[in-house]
């Protein structure tokens, strides 16, 4: 099954500055985004996910924060899948502009 490619999100933030990043993902079926590799100069961690709907196995948003030291642009690709399976389901490209 191929995998979807979604539209890239151009996102801005302010050196040393937090920036949030939240993506909807269904952890009730185990498909969740995984945290990419952070580009140089600066620090990516997932923070949590919150619930996007009502009821159990409902869509999640999953929360990001990426922390960049110095002025730059760094491109993200986020890949939803199973943490157990290869098959990569959806990816996310993140451009993000950081301004001193």
């Amino acid at each position: 099954m191929p995998s979807i490619d979604h539209a890239p999100l151009h996102l801005q933030a302010a050196a040393g500055q937090p920036l949030h990043i939240e993506l909807e993902a269904m952890p009730g079926a185990g498909v969740v985004w995984a945290l990419p590799a952070a580009p140089s100069g600066c620090r990516l961690e997932a923070i949590d996910s919150q619930p996007a709907g009502a009821g159990v196995g409902s869509a999640a948003r999953q929360r990001f924060v990426l922390t960049c030291d110095q002025a730059g642009r760094h491109s993200l690709r986020f890949e939803l899948k199973r943490p157990w399976e290869n098959e990569v389901r959806a990816v996310q490209p993140v451009e993000v502009t950081v301004t001193p």
